[in-house]
């Protein structure tokens, strides 16, 4: 028994003198890994090993058996003891996942988004057709005598009003506008395109054909609109919007690509196309005019475009498909001019076609179209007793009215302008009237009559005509005359409902296809739009006809859509023939569009890529939404394409020592992972030079650069690549075995950039430091507590490099980490020099020198994505995918940075600063931070060839790559759903440090972009003229702002305290001063020491300065300058809160905020320019282990 614990510590004893001295190194020979750095110990200076050779290793693991051995059997000797009651707990749970009542919220809110895109895409479309036909039926119903509600004159069952054309003249210009606005906003969203962005010049050829296309359609629908509409039951015309997919259905016949489903779409395809011609084929059973085909044809051309494929088995079609790619390109700059001319086409038609209608165009012209009219409300066949019940009624409507208001007055009995031709020959019937009955009680004129501007009906217009008194209603011997006017802009308010209708409909589609909800939103709505809209005009059809009062309350009473002449009953809707005709354009239009019911595109898409003109329909919203739907003809990565390792052989990186659920188990025996088939797939991946579909799959680098992190940073960070591990593996798994494609598949491998790695021992040999001991510990510790299993990485793959050394992981996921060690004394340390480090790596040697093929090398770039992180980041890989995707939507997108929250349990106003002002900066470009994407594609741009001063490039790393990134013309983006935290300073000195090295550096960087203004207005598309005067006015803000804050702080002293302005300057000024002196002469240590005094002092008299501002406000009232500013911040604030429930509490500290005003906006500003010298990184400087 003794000589066994000799020997376990003499096994102890060598085992910590190998692991001492096999920190960086295992072979004197090279050892070339997968990633191409040459690992050889004869590259550097080898630091003291314990005899370096590979007999060491060997021994190593011998002894490590032996160790197990014998704790196995000590271990199943002493099972059973009853004392021994200790176990190895399960490790601490990952509390960095959302809460469940969060989770259950987000959910039912992604079902209520469901339910609401479905109900506002068909509700829209439902209203802005309804809207449309009624109008299209008030242009119909000129000089027809029709019948209203007897609401006017109860007296008699029937009311009929005789609709002049100078009152239907409006509905004709609202269906222009209806027409033409839709157009305005192309016109507008071209005209903004051209201004600020690149668009590709406009050939002639490809003009050419917009324009003969876009012409056609535009006479197509100005004719349906003016011509066909106004004549036909809005029932028929609803049933027509399903036969616009003439040409669509014509063109998807020749545009399949080859494949074994050929035949059966062709025989289809086929179908939908005679289902599309069928009441033309048929068309003695369909009453309508064949003028009607000729205007759906036309509408119908628009959308070819969308329906060539490149691949078809026509060569015609491949050959427009070409063409079609090349329209799409300049497609802004030919709007410029289609627009406009549409909106002419349009006037043209209403011209042409309007007066068929009974509207002349001097009507049309007539100088107020949209303005009041009068109408007559006539009732036929009275009697005696009726006539006197309306003059007793008309009497005490009089009686009422002398009491009234001027105003009111003129509402009850209105003015009404006659022309003398007509009041003489009223009057003559009046006198005729009274003379043939004088004996009986017949009221023949009223006499309420008032001097007016206006007409009652419009016979014959003249210049001379007078103003005459005329009677606001008359009673005849068996009729009454009612004159009333019209509501004023009615028609315009319908049109402009409708057009808001319309457009709510394609952003509600187009928001539903970004968020992958487009069959609850698109197409399920397209699909139930017609059918539902012609049930419900048949109700409204059927209840019209039995109460002629019905939708009186919503509507105009001498406005309603022309129904049929027979009520359409579902059991006679089978029976008719045209209506069996309506069910195959109804079932045709769905087959042409089914590709809406299958969406392929990536989450976040832009509209360009959704849609392909863009713009909406006032006439047809649906259609021409679900037709200018993408068919998304993209190159799909098959499963058997994505290369995965082999089958595990039992080398997994990872062993279980003990599990949560089932106890004990014996440690395994500790080994060299073999990772071959890992390495194997990358080196298969770079041998291949031909493009291919497995190329597009994302893939990304995680490269996170550490500096004198503590163990608490650096387990968050390694738990984030943890989690990233373990979602790839259960994807790659997914792809493995079930054989299915993951649209969010992608590929991973994570690289940590260690700076100040080595320390000198006592022969100044670098050995590895307390930080690097400290990283290494915490592995098996982060990937216990993601995986909620006591695990134990395999030993790693250690090596020298040129710059130190670095440590090969294999995730238990089976991914790549390399731990890279950089010693000072071999390379420039600090986070610049390890971006250059991975960026020179990634985009020289991964990309460059291994590739070839510039094809294949352009279609990598576009797909490899670098997450550049800071040793202290904790997030979740959703929020990975979240930037991933915004990346994508844009081949101009430099990088992307995510959303930064604040941990740490210092109270200092980091949590408030981080909730508006680092989002600001964000938002505003400023800064890209310490959790971003950045894309390879710009990897044929040099950096900067020559340095500039050391604080833009060191002191401010990650502004200096955004600024490069805006030179070299692309943008840089933000997105606040992806969130990440991170450790903020914690006490006044680290926080001051910070700030000291953030602000030169941020203006330089603001500087350095102002100076080349005009080279980055020319090259990137996303900064304009006026990005530049902003980040002119915040330089000028920065450098006015602690001139400001000192005389406001005078100011607010003085009103305060009472005071004089001068002594309050005196006393402002001392410490000020002071402060820049000590600033100058004194040690850093002294000059934050004075801060916080001179930080304290300001915060009391800021204290007093909000009493005197309460009291003010009390005494000036809220409407005083100092209320609305102080209101106005505050507002805002709180505003932004409520927006982000999940961090109101973040406004809490807004007080103390407040307080620190002049610290923060003076007193920093001052200690950060009169430390320029001052070359530390500020934070971290000088972190112990933990």
């Amino acid at each position: 028994m003794n000589s066994n614990r000799i020997n376990n510590n003499n096994i102890r004893q060598q085992q910590q003198q190998i692991i001492d001295g096999q920190q960086l190194i295992q072979s004197r020979s090279s050892i070339y890994s997968s990633d191409g750095f040459s690992c050889s110990s004869d590259s550097l200076p080898a630091p003291l090993l314990y005899q370096r050779n590979s007999s060491n290793i060997v021994e190593f693991e011998q002894n490590q058996q032996n160790i197990h051995l014998n704790q196995n059997n000590n271990s199943q000797a002493q099972t059973n003891l009853a004392w021994d009651t200790f176990r190895l707990l399960p490790p601490e749970p990952d509390k960095n996942n959302k809460a469940n009542l969060y989770i259950i919220f987000l959910q039912i809110l992604k079902l209520l988004t469901f339910f609401v895109l479905f109900i506002i895409t068909l509700s829209s479309s439902i209203i802005s057709k309804l809207i449309l036909l009624v109008m299209a039926a008030g242009l119909g119903q000129s000089g027809k005598n029709i019948s209203i509600c007897p609401d006017k004159i109860p007296e008699s069952n029937e009311n009929r009003v005789i609709i002049s054309p100078k009152n239907a003249a409006k509905w004709a210009w609202a269906l222009l506008l209806s027409l033409c606005l839709p157009e305005l906003f192309c016109f507008a969203r071209s005209l903004h395109r051209s201004m600020f962005r690149k668009v590709r010049g406009l050939a002639f050829a490809h003009f050419l054909i917009m324009f003969t296309v876009e012409s056609a359609h535009a006479f197509g629908l100005g004719a349906l609109t003016f011509r066909i509409m106004p004549n036909i039951s809005a029932i028929t015309i609803l049933q027509l919007a399903n036969s616009l997919c003439l040409i669509p259905s014509i063109l998807l016949l020749f545009s399949r690509p080859i494949n074994r489903w050929l035949p059966l779409f062709l025989l289809i395809d086929t179908s939908a196309i005679i289902a599309q011609l069928s009441a033309f084929i048929w068309k003695k059973y369909f009453p309508i005019d064949n003028f009607i085909f000729l205007c759906t044809f036309l509408i119908s051309i628009t959308w070819w475009q969308n329906f060539m494929h490149p691949k078809s088995f026509f060569p015609l079609t491949r050959f427009f498909a070409y063409y079609a790619t090349k329209i799409r390109e300049c497609r802004s700059k030919a709007y410029l001019i289609i627009s406009p001319w549409k909106c002419l086409i349009f006037t043209f038609c209403m011209f042409q076609f309007v007066p068929s209608n009974n509207v002349s165009i001097n009507y049309l012209l007539q100088k107020d179209p949209f303005g009041e009219h009068l109408i007559t409300i006539n009732a036929y066949n009275l009697n005696q007793t009726q006539l006197n019940l309306f003059q007793k009624r008309m009497e005490e409507l009089q009686r009422i009215n002398e009491g009234y208001s001027k105003y009111q007055q003129q509402i009850l009995t209105p003015k009404i302008k006659l022309n003398r031709k007509i009041v003489e020959e009223i009057n003559g019937l009046i006198n005729g009237t009274k003379n043939n009955f004088k004996n009986k009680k017949i009221i023949v004129e009223r006499k309420i009559k008032e001097k007016i501007k206006r007409e009652r009906r419009k016979v014959e217009k003249k210049e001379d005509e007078e103003e005459e008194d005329v009677a606001a209603y008359n009673i005849y011997e068996d009729r009454i005359e009612l004159n009333q006017f019209t509501t004023a802009f009615d028609a315009l308010w319908l049109a402009f409902i409708q057009i808001g209708s319309s457009l709510i409909c394609q952003l509600s589609a187009k928001f539903a296809c970004k968020v992958l909800m487009q069959r609850m939103g698109l197409a399920l709505p397209v699909f139930l739009s017609v059918p539902i809209s012609i049930i419900l005009l048949s109700n409204f059809c059927q209840k019209r006809a039995k109460d002629s009062c019905y939708l009186n309350d919503w509507i105009s009473k001498e406005l309603f859509w022309k129904c049929p002449s027979r009520s359409l009953t579902w059991n006679r809707f089978w029976r008719e023939f045209p209506n069996i005709l309506w069910l195959g354009w109804w079932l045709s239009q769905s087959w042409v569009t089914i590709h809406i019911w299958f969406p392929k595109q990536e989450r976040l898409a832009k509209s360009d890529d959704l849609f392909l003109l863009g713009y909406f329909d006032g006439v047809f919203p649906e259609q021409s939404i679900s037709l200018d739907r993408r068919r998304d003809d993209k190159i799909r990565i098959r499963s058997d394409e994505i290369e995965t390792e082999d089958e595990d052989d039992g080398n997994g990186s990872t062993h279980t020592c003990e599990s949560a659920a089932s106890g004990n188990s014996p440690r395994p025996t500790a080994g060299l992972i073999n990772a071959t088939s890992v390495s194997s797939s990358i080196s298969n991946t770079s041998q291949r030079e031909l493009p291919s579909s497995a190329d597009t799959i994302c893939k990304i680098y995680v490269c996170a650069t550490m500096w004198h992190e503590s163990a608490l940073e650096m387990g968050c960070m390694l738990k984030s690549i943890f989690r990233l591990d373990e979602d790839q593996c259960a994807r790659r798994n997914a792809q493995r075995y079930l054989k299915i494609v993951d649209p969010d598949y992608y590929e991973f491998e994570a690289h940590i950039y260690l700076d100040d790695a080595f320390e000198l021992n006592e022969h100044n040999n670098p050995i590895p430091n307390k930080f690097v001991h400290q990283l290494l510990g915490s592995m098996n510790e982060a990937a216990s507590s993601v995986h909620q299993t006591q695990l134990q990485l395999r030993t790693p793959k250690i090596c020298i490099t040129p710059y130190g050394g670095r440590i090969s992981y294999v995730l238990p996921g089976r991914n790549r980490l390399s731990i890279h060690l950089k010693n000072r004394f071999l390379i420039r340390q600090r986070k610049r020099w390890s971006q250059v480090m991975y960026l020179y790596f990634l985009l020289g040697f991964r990309l460059t020198l291994r590739v070839s093929d510039n094809k294949r090398r352009e279609l990598l770039a576009e797909n490899t994505f670098i997450l550049t992180l800071d040793g202290d980041v904790d997030f979740q890989p959703e929020c990975v995918h979240l930037l991933v995707d915004l990346m994508r939507k844009n081949r101009r997108l430099g990088a992307a940075c995510g959303r930064i929250h604040p941990r740490g349990s210092g109270k200092i106003n980091k949590f408030f600063d981080y909730f508006l002002k680092r989002y600001n900066d964000l938002v505003s470009k400023i800064r890209i931070c310490c959790w971003a994407l950045a894309t390879k594609s710009y990897r044929t741009h040099d950096w900067s060839e020559k340095p500039f001063h050391y604080v833009q490039y060191d002191q401010g790393e990650d502004r200096w790559l955004c600024t490069l990134l805006l030179q070299r013309g692309y943008r840089v983006e933000y997105c606040a759903a992806s969130d990440a935290l991170t450790f903020a300073p914690e006490g006044f000195k680290e926080f001051f440090n910070q700030r000291r090295r953030w602000i030169p550096s941020t203006m330089a960087n603001i500087i350095d972009l102002l100076q080349d203004y005009k080279n980055v207005v020319k090259v990137n598309d996303s900064v304009s003229i006026w990005y530049i005067a902003y980040q002119l006015v915040m330089l000028f803000s920065s450098v006015l702002g602690p001139g400001t804050i000192f005389l406001m702080i005078v100011g607010a002293i003085s009103i305060s305290f009472n005071v004089d302005t001068r002594l309050a300057l005196l006393i402002v000024t001392i410490p000020v001063v002071c402060f820049c002196i000590c600033c100058l002469t004194c040690s850093t240590d002294t000059q934050l020491l004075l801060a916080q005094i001179i930080g304290a002092l300001f915060a009391m008299l800021m204290t007093a300065v909000i009493v005197g501002t309460s009291l003010q406000i009390q005494k000036d009232g809220i409407l005083s300058p100092h209320s609305i500013f102080l209101f106005t911040v505050l507002g805002s604030w709180t505003f932004s809160a409520l927006l982000h429930p999940l961090e109101f509490l973040c406004l809490l500290p807004c007080g103390l905020y407040f307080l620190a005003i002049p610290c923060m906006y003076m007193l920093l500003p001052i200690y950060s320019l009169c430390n320029l010298n001052t070359v530390t990184w500020g934070t971290r400087e000088n972190n112990t282990v933990f």
